[in-house]
């Protein structure tokens, strides 16, 4: 097995919890066998696959979990993540298995896992003092949940060691250097005017510097004549004065100090992030200390984005949950309403009440729509296109947006600027940056859309933005002359719900759908504002070399039923429903009845296998929800069904993307499936059934 697969431990006293994590985190180890067996029979190498195993590791007590964890250390082969029970009868349970792995090992990243509410967040952080490795997962959990999470952790985890990796590389790098230097002063002078660092040996009597290096007065502004007359800790440079004092106090008591950030400000009055490191020592009978200021400006900048775009991810995850909950609402709203129109004895009166009603679920499905793009869990259609003609057929639409008394100004550089794109959401990204323009305006104002190419180094693209990376983008820029946003409002931004438009007047979806649209076509947004000077807003996407351009189209919307379409979309087949939601099940079970078709409804994934087993006659068609409680997921109900029966037609119904999908099931089973997205059009689902079932007949021969 390779030692190169991050490393997961599951601690939980339920066998089957196992496998679902093996199923979720290690999917392709089993076929490991086959592959080598099918390479040796072919003379040709496994596909590769996109997706990458967790090598796991199993214990089903605490004691047992400890043990491995003691184990991995020994092996130099830790744990990056650790799934724990909370309740493991008999012996440890959750917290007391979780304290004693972090006693062993405190940088793991521990996910609790409980269907229970034995302890309380607030208790959990009281327990333990702190929550930064310490996540807390409901069960029954959600296999892309569970998958994503743990990508994330790892990743996380990952980025943790790199950086204790880097900071002991340094110190040492400042040991072995010190150390040189008080052997030999002629390489300690070499070393200390030519090094990066910024250094200043100070007396620590006077607290004044004997000397300092060209690096330290790029850091500080402070001259060297002027540290070797003033004390260090007596200059305007520092934002907290008492910062550098207590570092020079602490020095003077012959105790060292280590990675202290101070924050400075430079002689144009810009400001720096410090860290600053310090050893005391005797230099003939004078006691003395170097200090090491290294400018972490640009890496704390970096930090700052980094927790931005975690909290973003936490921030979209829990919009995905909501947008799914609420799409079965919409589903049983508009089917039941949808229902309600098809019939031919309704009052005129009540016929537009339904209709208002009807035209209200679309609206809240627009809503829920923008709530997956911002967490990049919605079904797009990306085909390869030009942006250029892109905007030039969306500039009419976009004039007329905004009125006659702004001028907007289209600029694009480039001949054929092609990308693979879902052309609906990059227009809806451009009118609702424009739209924020706008009323960034007020009255007038002038609004600019450019587009061109750039080509990111590696350098350039790790200096840019955490989601840059090397190679060429195509950048649409869209610019305002209006006031700017304020330095405090920044961070803010892309936050869903998030406005500062007076209250009625934006729902704070606008921008996060932006960011959605741009994180889900593997680009990221820029934002370039200050205060008085505008705003310019950058969506950045990967640009194609391949110019043969397509069409996209967009789904069809929920309709009333016509009497002739009713009749055509009749049938006699059986067909089981397997869905939680009692009200959505109870829409589809009388729609299906109205329509001649024979429906059996199921609330789960062993009660569908249960259905199946009983039924006196086979079912023709399953419909699935992918989300469900009790272990099973839409996905895993249709692998079963179809072991059983190999040519059964299977509808998984989801509000989230088939990419995701694709992710967290078998190869190969989405290709015998059909998706059919929340909230549902009734009619389209109808269609979709007569369509299977009649090409099934006309196949069967006569």
């Amino acid at each position: 097995m390779s030692t190169s697969r991050p490393r997961i431990l599951i601690i939980d006293d339920t066998p089957t919890i196992h496998d679902d994590f093996r199923k979720i985190l290690a999917p392709h180890q089993h076929q490991d066998d086959l592959d080598a067996l099918e390479s040796s029979f072919f003379d040709e190498d496994p596909d590769d696959d996109d997706f990458e195993d967790f090598e796991l590791a199993h214990a089903h007590q605490g004691e047992e979990g400890l043990e491995l964890t003691r184990q991995s250390l020994v092996e130099q082969r830790p744990f990056a993540v650790a799934f724990v029970d909370m309740r493991m009868p008999p012996g440890w349970n959750g917290i007391e298995t979780i304290r004693r792995i972090w006693l062993t090992d405190p940088r793991v990243q521990v996910v609790i896992c409980t269907a229970y509410s034995d302890y309380s967040w607030k208790a959990v952080r009281e327990e333990f003092g702190r929550t930064d490795n310490l996540i807390v997962l409901r069960k029954p959990f959600d296999n892309i949940e569970v998958a994503q999470l743990s990508n994330a952790l790892v990743r996380k985890w990952e980025l943790s060691r790199e950086n204790e990796a880097q900071l002991a590389y340094l110190d040492a790098e400042v040991a072995k250097r010190t150390h040189k230097w008080r052997s030999a002063e002629e390489r300690f002078s070499k070393a200390f005017a030519s090094s990066p660092l910024g250094f200043a040996l100070i007396d620590l009597e006077n607290r004044q510097a004997l000397d300092v290096n060209p690096a330290f007065v790029a850091a500080t502004s402070i001259e060297e004549t002027a540290a070797q007359s003033q004390p260090l800790d007596e200059f305007e440079i520092w934002k907290d004065q008492s910062e550098i004092t207590a570092i020079l106090d602490r020095l003077n008591e012959g105790k060292r100090v280590g990675e202290t950030v101070v924050e400075v400000s430079d002689a144009a009055e810009l400001h720096h992030m410090l860290r600053i490191s310090a050893d005391p020592f005797y230099l003939q009978a004078t006691p003395c200390a170097l200090l090491v200021f290294q400018d972490i400006t640009r890496q704390f900048a970096l930090e700052n984005q980094l927790k931005q775009v975690q909290k973003m991810e936490d921030i979209g995850q829990l919009a995905a949950g909501i947008a799914h909950d609420f799409n079965n609402m919409l589903t049983a709203v508009q089917g039941f309403t949808v229902k309600a129109l098809g019939r031919d004895d309704l009052a005129g009166e009540l016929r537009h009440d339904l209709e208002q009603i009807l035209g209200a679920g679309k609206r809240a499905a627009t809503l829920t729509r923008q709530l997956l793009i911002f967490s990049r869990k919605q079904v797009t259609q990306e085909v390869l296109l030009d942006v250029g003609e892109l905007i030039d057929g969306l500039t009419p639409m976009l004039v007329r947006l905004v009125g006659s008394t702004y001028e907007i100004a289209i600029r694009n550089t480039l001949d054929t600027p092609c990308a693979v794109v879902d052309a609906s959401n990059i227009e809806q990204l451009l009118l609702n940056l424009v739209a924020n323009a706008r009323d960034a305006l007020g009255d007038k104002g002038r609004i600019g859309i450019e587009l061109d190419a750039v080509e990111l180094t590696e350098t350039a693209a790790e200096q840019q933005h955490p989601d840059a990376r090397a190679g060429r983008f195509l950048r649409v820029r869209v610019s305002d002359n209006g006031p700017g946003i304020p330095a405090d409002v920044l961070p803010k931004i892309f936050d869903p719900f998030f406005t500062t438009k007076p209250a009625g007047e934006g729902t704070g979806l606008g921008l996060s759908s932006c960011y959605g649209i741009a994180k889900q076509h593997r680009g990221w947004m820029e934002v370039d504002s200050t205060v008085g000077h505008g705003s310019t807003f950058s969506l950045l996407l990967p640009e194609s070399e391949n110019k043969q351009k397509q069409t996209s189209s967009s789904p069809t919307a929920a309709h009333p039923l016509s009497a002739e379409s009713r009749a055509k979309m009749r049938g006699t087949e059986q067909i089981l429903i397997v869905e939680d939601d009692s009200t959505v099940a109870g829409l589809m079970e009388v729609i299906l009845r109205q329509h001649g078709y024979h429906p059996v409804c199921v609330e789960d994934g062993p009660s569908a296998l249960q259905a199946w087993d009983e039924a006196e006659r086979p079912f023709d068609l399953v419909l699935t929800d992918m989300v469900m409680p009790n272990g099973m997921s839409g996905t895993e109900v249709a692998e079963a069904l179809l072991e059983r029966k190999p040519d059964l037609h299977v509808v998984i119904a989801t509000g989230y993307s088939q990419a995701l999908l694709e992710k967290s099931v078998p190869a190969g089973l989405m290709e015998r499936c059909h998706l059919l997205l929340k909230p549902y059009d009734i009619e389209k689902f109808l269609r979709l059934m007569r369509k299977l079932f009649d090409k099934t007949q006309a196949e069967v021969p006569v």
